[in-house]
């Protein structure tokens, strides 16, 4: 019965030491590289962006035109949110404006969900990064959300 007690005593140690061992080898794994996306469509009058292409990288040539639609909830409608730019050097790209676009109607019976549109055109070759915040208009406080590109005018 001693016998017992002990073997079952080292087996009540070593599953938990074993447990412990497998979570820290689980640290030396190699970690996935993340492939960024590039968009650009070549030949058409305008290159098409949203929250779903968030750190993206966008080509565009000289003559064509960038629109980012960032999506609004119905609660951040509610709450007076907006995206604004939040960072983008001068030289590269010009901000044409932006809209509110609401969502469909079969789709958004209340109405209250949409997306603010940005225009911008390509001003000269170059590199930037272009983010942009949502927040309250009066706000100077952090973003709640942002959402970057990295653009090159060809």
């Amino acid at each position: 019965m001693t016998n017992n007690l002990r073997v079952w005593g080292s087996l009540a140690l070593c599953v938990p030491l074993a447990l412990l061992g497998a979570c820290a080898s689980a640290d030396k794994l190699p970690k996935p590289v993340v492939v960024q996306s590039v968009i650009q469509a070549a030949g058409k009058a305008y290159v098409t962006v949203s929250n779903a292409n968030d750190g993206a990288s966008v080509v565009l040539d000289a003559t064509q035109e960038l629109r980012v639609e960032l999506s609004l909830s119905g609660f951040e409608v509610a709450n007076n949110m907006d995206w604004s730019v939040a960072e983008l050097k001068p030289g590269v790209l010009t901000v044409l404006g932006s809209r509110f676009k609401r969502a469909a109607r079969d789709v958004n019976p209340l109405g209250s969900e949409g997306a603010t549109v940005w225009r911008l055109k390509a001003q000269a070759p170059g590199q930037v990064r272009l983010t942009f915040g949502l927040r309250r208009p009066y706000s100077l406080g952090a973003p709640v959300k942002s959402v970057s590109f990295d653009v090159t005018v060809k």
